[in-house]
């Protein structure tokens, strides 16, 4: 008996213990994030979408080439940092412009409708109050390709052509199971509160990227880390994904960068190769995990390059 209650104690102590130090975490973690809200500094131009700042940076010349517009995935806290290492080595011969959607970035959260039509007129709009014009190629990655395709079959005369980042097809979600995929945001976004995104990195790599830009962007990613406006786009995931089904395959020259999919999921690749061979885009097959333009920018800024001048 007296052996029960010892092991009672120590499990109370233990507990009373955890919930201290959860408590001190989480104390901690709002009180960085009133810190951090000062430290960001924007580092492109933001414009006024809805009432709401988003952010877009641009670089490189303006010249006959069309500029080349990316398009971040789901929860990329910091789209203009993890893109560096692609734009560093394409901005010396072409204009690269990255928009930061609402929740992402820079840019503001907000609690607006995140139905495909409406994030790509907010990201026509934050272009066209950078001075951007198009036509444009399109360099979406991930659910950043449901964006992309939409664009090419709204406004076909605004896309030149398009260069996927292992981007999402609407086939890419076939095989979801939203209600688990629901769940674990509903997790995450009890775990936000007590500051979880601390115990996480930034985005993969930081290949490329000074002190400040990789304070820069860590700060980010616990200020996003599943924002309403991301969460939103979530829920709006299988919607989305039915609306660009529904709008056929857009016939831009098209060629896609695909990872191994080990990252995502065994549909991943074969979901991007039928669309690739029903759009006759050219596939380039890379042994890397998600976000290949970190693992591979010479060869993407390469042949990113030579698609442009031969294909357009």
């Amino acid at each position: 008996m007296r052996a029960l209650k010892f092991i009672g104690k120590t499990l109370a102590g233990l507990l009373v213990t955890a919930l201290v130090l959860v408590g001190g975490f989480t104390g901690y973690h709002h009180i960085m994030l009133r810190q951090e809200a000062s430290e960001l500094e924007p580092v492109g131009q933001m414009t006024t979408v809805d009432e709401h700042q988003m952010s877009v940076s641009a670089h490189g010349p303006k010249n006959d080439e069309p500029a080349i517009v990316f398009i971040s995935g789901a929860g990329t806290a910091s789209p203009i940092f993890s893109f560096n290492p692609l734009t560093d080595r394409l901005d010396d011969d072409f204009h690269t412009v990255v928009v930061e959607r609402f929740g992402y970035g820079y840019s503001d959260t907000v609690d607006t409708d995140r139905h495909v039509a409406a994030m790509l007129e907010d990201t026509r709009e934050a272009l066209r109050q950078a001075g951007e014009k198009p036509p444009y190629v399109l360099a979406p990655h991930s659910m950043g390709g449901l964006e992309a395709l939409y664009w090419a079959q709204t406004y076909p005369d605004e896309v030149a052509g398009v260069v996927g980042l292992d981007m999402a097809v609407p086939h890419s979600y076939d095989e979801l199971d939203f209600e688990a995929e629901k769940a674990t945001m509903d997790l995450g976004r009890k775990l936000k509160f007590v500051g979880v995104s601390r115990l996480m990195g930034g985005d993969a790599l930081t290949a490329g990227l000074g002190t400040d830009e990789i304070s820069q962007q860590e700060m980010l990613t616990h200020h996003n880390f599943l924002n309403d406006s991301q969460y939103a786009e979530g829920l709006a995931l299988l919607d989305n994904a039915a609306t660009v089904q529904e709008g056929g395959i857009p016939d831009d020259p098209t060629l896609m960068f695909v990872s191994n999919g080990e990252e995502i999921g065994d549909f991943w690749v074969p979901a991007s190769t039928e669309f690739a061979d029903q759009a006759g885009a050219e596939l380039v097959q890379l042994d890397v995990g998600h976000y290949v333009f970190q693992h591979k920018p010479d060869l993407i800024a390469e042949q990113t390059a030579a698609f442009i001048k031969t294909r357009l």
